[in-house]
């Protein structure tokens, strides 16, 4: 598995988002949800985490029992790390990134970098299976519905995510993403490339619904429809605990996934559904669509599940041939949802089989080490309890001297400024002042972050949006420092 930080599109072009949206994510194999893993119970997962990211990241998989098997560690830019975990029990798991061993967690999860995984039980009854992400988006550069962002991509906002107030719920990445329209009498067009759900009246489908939050849940209900959950194990560890049987909405908290059965009876469409109407205004709804002519191989981009028993662990998406579609445009675009295509497939692991009949696969992609070896694990403000105090309530103070602007979207890799300017030639005894106007926490950290020991000489701990920082250079030299949050963010300060 591959992390990077890449430029993705969340919400297409409508009335509710002018000209669509773009934003600076961060991801896993390049596609915000990263790909289902699908195993069986029992069959040992190898991964690596390979990072081509410009900051570290790390995987924690909410399937793996001990933490060893869990959790990936911290991995610094351009390094891997490889473990194993064992499927002990079935249903639907998210993973994601832990980011530097919980530090910064909070955003790089709410830029994209979160996925599922599907442990199979030994008795599962065969189903049209889907793979489905509720997920929410704190973006610096929206500026509400009906406005946008005006063409710019945008960043992680603190402050939308800290009052619980996301731009977008997205499913599987976007907003409205399997949604080509609303409305039968006065229609509203929401998505013209939506990709539907297709289904045969009648037959068992399953849906793994992951919910990565990162901050609220989601009340699942299909319009015109009934749902079985099926969550955790049965007694005997050999499948899943029926929760609820034939019942409307179940409620799906952030970081958790449930396994839900339904059937759909009549030819026509049917409206999945984040039942909290904010969130479908938001774009937390998609469009299934029960006709005859559904095959088995006719998924959205990058929903299908490999089924159980299979060789490889992501499903093959050159096997899901494009439907018909268009009777199924057709029929949901004169309903209430519909759905909307984007490229989240990540078909870039490999599996094999051991003697056993064991399922192994090899997954790449880039983590975090959480143990303390990394160099930015110690000494600049470690984990969250000790780097919440400072500069989140007040400002140190001192003399009048020059300012260093830690610039608007400098969360993000590809932003063309960071601390401006980067370079500050001052004489000793003045007082340097940073100045944070990103919508995001920073730190300002002497050292490097490829070693050494950071914040020997100075450090602001976390620096909220508007907050500022303030140091007295009294000898004369080259200080170095950077950001632990983001250690692709360097300066430097030259004093005479």
């Amino acid at each position: 598995m591959i992390a990077s930080e890449k430029e993705v599109e969340v919400a297409p072009d409508n009335a509710l988002h002018p000209g669509g949206i773009t934003y600076n994510a961060y991801t896993f194999n390049g596609t915000i949800p990263a790909p289902v893993i699908s195993i069986n119970q029992g069959d040992t997962l190898n991964i690596t985490l390979k990072n081509e990211g410009k900051t570290i990241h790390s995987l924690d998989f909410h399937a793996g029992y001990g933490p060893g098997k869990a959790l990936s560690g911290s991995v610094k830019p351009g390094e891997s790390k490889t473990w194993s975990l064992t499927g002990e029990f079935p249903g639907v798991f998210i993973y994601h990134c832990g980011a530097d061993g919980l530090n910064g967690i909070w955003e790089h999860i709410s830029n994209g970098m979160y996925g599922g995984i599907v442990v199979h039980p030994t008795n599962e009854e065969k189903a049209k299976e889907f793979y489905l992400v509720f997920s929410e988006l704190y973006n610096n550069a929206d500026k509400g519905p009906f406005v946008g962002t005006n063409g710019s991509a945008g960043s992680f906002d603190i402050g939308k995510f800290i009052t619980k107030n996301p731009d977008l719920v997205m499913t599987n990445g976007m907003a409205h993403k399997y949604v080509p329209a609303v409305g039968e009498v006065n229609k509203l067009e929401l998505n013209k490339n939506a990709e539907l759900f297709k289904v045969k009246p009648g037959e068992l489908t399953r849906w793994y619904i992951v919910n990565a939050g990162p901050n609220d849940g989601v009340s699942f209900h299909f319009i015109s429809g009934m749902i079985t959950v099926k969550d955790g194990t049965n007694q005997a560890n050999n499948g899943l605990g029926t929760q609820d049987i034939n019942d409307e909405t179940w409620w799906i908290p952030p970081a958790a996934g449930s396994v839900i059965e339904s059937t759909f009876p009549d030819p026509g469409v049917y409206v999945g559904v984040d039942h909290a109407m904010a969130d479908v205004v938001k774009g937390g709804a998609f469009a299934v669509v029960a006709m005859e002519n559904s095959t088995a191989t006719d998924h959205p981009t990058g929903t299908c599940v490999a089924p159980a028993g299979s060789e490889s662990v992501v499903c093959e998406e050159g096997a899901a041939a494009e439907a018909p579609a268009g009777e199924a445009s057709e029929q949901a675009s004169a309903s209430e949802d519909g759905a909307n295509d984007n490229n989240n497939n990540g078909n870039d692991n490999n599996n094999g089989n051991d003697g056993d009949g064991q399922t192994e696969v090899t997954q790449n992609a880039t983590m975090l080490n959480t143990s303390a070896s990394s160099g930015n694990a110690t000494g600049n403000g470690t984990m969250m309890a000790g780097n919440m105090t400072g500069n989140m309530t007040g400002n140190q103070t001192g003399a009048s001297g020059s300012e260093i602007v830690i610039s608007p979207g400098s969360s993000s890799p590809s932003n063309t400024k960071f601390y401006e300017p980067p370079t500050l030639t001052v004489k000793a005894g003045t007082t340097v002042t940073w100045k944070n106007t990103d919508s995001t926490l920073h730190t300002v950290t002497s050292g490097s972050a490829e070693g050494g020991e950071p914040g020997a000489d100075f450090d602001s701990s976390y620096l909220a949006g508007g907050k500022t920082f303030q140091w007295t250079f009294s000898t004369p030299g080259t200080f170095d420092y950077f950001c632990t949050l983001h250690p692709y963010m360097k300066g430097q300060v030259v004093v005479n």
